[in-house]
């Protein structure tokens, strides 16, 4: 499934309700008592005046996660492609001086040059058709001491899931999206360094133990809902909630594998 085509933009970030659906899944099941958000946040070296922007922000979680953590000398700007996320984000974060939203490209931003101390691409970079373009954006805005921080996952990312529905049936409409392919956790490294001079990788080490497999299959209907669309109309959505509940193991969970990390990334050239 091709997850840099305005088709899927268009079908998975119109409004957030897909995306909160696989949020809520790892908030409530991670083996890390961190919280994504919160560790990603704890991991972005901010100063006590810093120019801020994040690119696909989405609902705004990286920020009402870490309400308290904010402080009022940063200046941040939250975008997202999606006017939907936008509002979604104004909606979701108390209103603050300091911040400000609005819709954008990080293709091509219109943004002054050397303009932030900090760069802030939450998962979101596989889903930019041209990436080398959004790159040399993020080195022409960025300050040259500055930071850019470029989450993604791996290739093995939530890779039971795909099993299972083909193990059930593989005739269904469901092909794993290939994110890792635009840009991953094994190849995000050579396509920074085609404008940055430092890049480090941060693993965020955690994977699922899934409970209720209601909330497993909500995050699966979240990717593709024509899987969802197609059980109906066979009348066979029981049938497969009864099917994932077969997978759990004997302490009552399913164990969902998570490759999921972030770069560090300075020294633009």
């Amino acid at each position: 499934m091709r997850t840099n085509s305005n088709q899927f933009l268009n079908q998975q970030y119109v409004n957030s309700s897909k995306l909160d659906a696989r949020i809520r899944l790892h908030k409530e099941y991670s083996t890390n008592r961190i919280d994504w958000h919160e560790w990603v946040f704890d991991n972005i070296q901010f100063d006590d005046e810093s120019n801020i922007i994040e690119f696909g922000c989405g609902s705004g979680y990286l920020w009402t996660e870490n309400l308290m953590k904010i402080r009022e000398n940063w200046s941040i700007i939250l975008t997202d492609f999606s006017k939907g996320m936008v509002s979604q984000a104004q909606r979701n974060i108390p209103e603050k001086q300091n911040i400000t939203f609005g819709e954008m490209d990080i293709q091509a931003t219109h943004l002054e040059d050397s303009l932030f101390d900090i760069v802030i691409a939450n998962h979101m970079l596989y889903h930019v058709p041209n990436i080398e373009a959004a790159l040399k954006e993020v080195q022409r805005i960025l300050k040259p001491n500055g930071l850019f921080y470029a989450a993604t996952n791996g290739n093995s990312h939530m890779k039971e899931i795909y099993h299972f529905v083909k193990e059930f049936d593989s005739s269904l409409p469901f092909i794993k999206p290939i994110h890792s392919t635009y840009f991953g956790l094994e190849n995000g490294e050579k396509a920074l360094r085609s404008s940055f001079n430092r890049v480090q990788l941060l693993k965020y080490e955690s994977n699922l133990r899934v409970t209720n497999v209601q909330d497993l299959a909500d995050y699966i209907f979240s990717i593709d809902t024509g899987l969802e669309d197609a059980l109906n109309k066979q009348g066979r959505y029981d049938q497969f909630i009864s099917f994932l509940e077969s997978k759990k193991n004997t302490q009552g969970y399913i164990h969902i594998s998570k490759d999921s990390g972030m770069y560090v990334v300075s020294e633009p050239y």
